[in-house]
């Protein structure tokens, strides 16, 4: 009995010991493709040659845009806080919601604010409460404060360009 209370003590000592060194660390799942002085890169290199279009202009032309690949910048509102595999772009009065082509990156969870540009296919999709409610709760909030829209703006992004505001 003495044995099994030593070796239960001893894991949860060295697990203990594990989180609380972690605790100051942001959670980062992907590794940027490209790192400039000012910039990392997610997913696959940004083009030199995108042609962007304000979010908010994106949104009230959607049924111009919707399908298509597009390019655009703005200011990150908002993370998923699980592990980066969402962020909110303002889109005037609107929001899209930019996630990541095959799940295959994401983006550091302290990037909230952070000027960004990014390519990728522009989508409107049906939006249930329930789907509402479950990306509140990963993007820390409380999802019975969940406002609910029938339609959601989307960007699945291929490249994902943060810039980092230079001080001084």
């Amino acid at each position: 009995m003495k044995y099994l209370t030593a070796i239960i003590v001893g894991f949860f000592l060295i697990t203990n010991m594990g989180a609380a060194q972690n605790t100051d660390e942001v959670p980062q799942l992907a590794k940027p493709v490209e790192t400039g002085e000012n910039y990392k890169v997610y997913g696959s290199e940004f083009p030199d040659d995108a042609r962007f279009f304000a979010p908010g202009y994106l949104v009230r032309n959607a049924d111009i845009f919707k399908g298509d690949k597009v390019a655009t910048k703005g200011t990150i509102k908002q993370v998923c806080q699980k592990k980066g595999c969402f962020f909110m772009l303002s889109a005037g009065d609107q929001k899209i919601r930019v996630t990541f082509k095959d799940y295959r990156f994401f983006i550091p969870t302290d990037a909230v604010g952070s000027k960004v540009q990014l390519t990728g296919t522009f989508k409107v999709k049906p939006l249930t409460e329930d789907q509402a409610k479950h990306y509140a709760e990963d993007a820390g909030e409380d999802p019975d404060n969940v406002e609910m829209t029938e339609k959601e703006y989307n960007i699945v992004a291929t490249s994902v360009k943060i810039i980092e505001e230079n001080e001084g």
